[in-house]
């Protein structure tokens, strides 16, 4: 079997069941997992697994990592306009120095 890696830090079980775990999450989506982890802390925290005996750990390791990447999207994002609307801003300013 390929062994993967994951794109965060896994401190919970060897990488098999990780990656299965990751794919399960990913299956079902971040808003999803996200309301699932919020009712298992407000309902459950004691047990062990959010579910489909996912350990809660994982679960928060793994909205972490989402969050982060969504941030450096968010902030490439940001950057890329503000260059753009430099360099219109620029070229406005161009266009009316030299005509």
């Amino acid at each position: 079997m390929m062994s993967h890696r994951l794109p965060f830090e896994n401190r919970w079980t060897n990488s098999t069941h990780a990656w299965e775990w990751n794919c399960a999450l990913d299956r079902l989506g971040v808003a999803n997992v996200r309301a699932m982890f919020a009712d298992h802390e407000l309902h459950h925290p004691t047990r062990l697994s959010v579910t489909m005996n996912i350990p809660a750990g994982f679960v928060r390791d793994w909205l972490a990592f989402h969050d982060r990447r969504a941030a450096r999207q968010q902030l490439l994002w940001r950057a890329t306009v503000i260059a753009l609307a430099l360099v219109a801003a620029t070229a406005a300013v161009l266009d009316v120095l030299i005509v």
